[in-house]
């Protein structure tokens, strides 16, 4: 049993502790190239894809962990995969909720197949509402193609009067799109959408950050964004769309959303880690700083089991200090631009190791969906 000794605190992790939710990596591929994907700049690693085999063990060990949701998602597109409807059908056969991240761009061919299943969530990853806008972000993808496949979904929603899947939106919001907000509202009610999650960016360098990151261009405070605030309350009204802001500014309080969600991200090697941002090596900026991230693995399910890599001591004590923030705050240090430590996930100067103290989802910049 892992116990943590904190000053004159013992704190015990639950012997029934299991992930509740798993966000499962099938493929690090995309059949698009977005100008803000993280793969741009991944570090020695292959887009490789996950097994059959790897796969049935994940399934296996998700079932005796009581696991209740997956997340198809991570750093490639889930419907590339050529066994993803095999994955989704043998974990909604064994009574486990199915959310699928997806750029959309296949709904069409596998839409009618996603409906028979029964996934619960489609969460379409769609940055624009015209297709001059949302070509120039989501290269080598088409909104025309995105927008009949989910109508062709909200149609046999309609055929059958059902709820599932429930469709929601994913907006990477930019300098180049943040006025396209409005009419994606509109969007969304004419093909069922009920939800639109707005994201920041997460800079791929220094110039992309001063010229697209709107928590720089756009802030709190700038007059453009509380007009554009004011018309999106407006319309999530007259249109029944919900629409959830990020931060555009730094904010005390932090909060991990795969701690919150009793989650874990497994790598499309099996490799279990404890989110997306850490589950591959990279080099992203934030304010300037460009930190290396480097991949935090807790263990590998291929060759150990997914309880007892959750409840192993070091994958324990990451959770806690993650949950209760038991870290210093790099993003509002007034020397963080001088910090060598805060120029990796390595350590912090509180001791800890690896480090969330400068992740931008804990400040609810940038979501995921889970």
């Amino acid at each position: 049993m892992t116990s943590l000794r904190i000053q004159e605190w013992n704190i015990t992790l639950d012997k029934r502790s299991t992930p509740r939710e798993l966000m499962v990596e099938t493929t690090m591929k995309c059949n698009y190239d977005c100008i803000h994907c993280f793969r741009r700049l991944l570090i020695g690693e292959e887009l490789g894809e996950m097994s059959s085999k790897t796969f049935d063990k994940l399934l296996k060990q998700s079932i005796e962990a009581r696991v209740e949701k997956f997340s198809f998602s991570g750093w490639g597109e889930p419907l590339v995969h050529p066994k993803i409807i095999d994955f989704i059908g043998k974990a909604k056969s064994n009574g486990i909720k199915v959310l699928l991240n997806t750029n959309g761009s296949l709904l069409e061919h596998y839409g009618e197949e996603l409906f028979k299943l029964n996934v619960d969530e489609i969460v379409v990853s769609m940055d624009a509402a015209e297709e001059s806008v949302y070509a120039s972000i989501r290269r080598g993808g088409h909104l025309a193609l995105v927008v009949k496949g989910l109508k062709q979904i909200n149609e046999l929603k309609k055929k059958y009067s059902t709820t599932n899947p429930i469709l929601k939106f994913q907006f990477t919001i930019n300098t180049l799109n943040y006025k396209q907000l409005p009419k994606l509202v509109k969007l969304a009610r004419e093909l069922g959408v009920i939800e639109i999650t707005v994201s920041n960016i997460i800079p791929l360098s220094e110039e992309y950050e001063k010229n697209l990151a709107c928590y720089i261009n756009c802030g709190e405070d700038s007059e453009e964004i509380e007009k554009l605030k004011h018309e999106i309350s407006l319309l999530v009204l007259e249109n029944n769309v919900n629409v959830i802001l990020p931060n555009f500014s730094l904010r005390t309080e932090r909060l991990c959303p795969f701690i919150d969600k009793t989650a874990a991200f497994i790598r499309w090697d099996g490799g279990v880690s404890p989110c997306i941002y850490y589950a591959h090596n990279w080099k992203p900026v934030l304010y300037g700083i460009r930190r290396e991230i480097k991949a935090v693995v807790f263990g590998n399910i291929n060759n150990r089991h997914l309880i007892d890599i959750w409840r192993s001591p070091d994958y324990a004590l990451f959770r806690f200090r993650a949950k209760f923030f038991h870290m210093p705050s790099c993003l509002d240090c007034p020397v963080q631009e001088y910090c060598i430590l805060s120029r990796s996930n390595d350590s912090d100067c509180w001791g800890g190791s690896p480090t969330c103290a400068h992740c931008p989802y804990s400040r609810d910049y940038v979501r995921c969906p889970l």
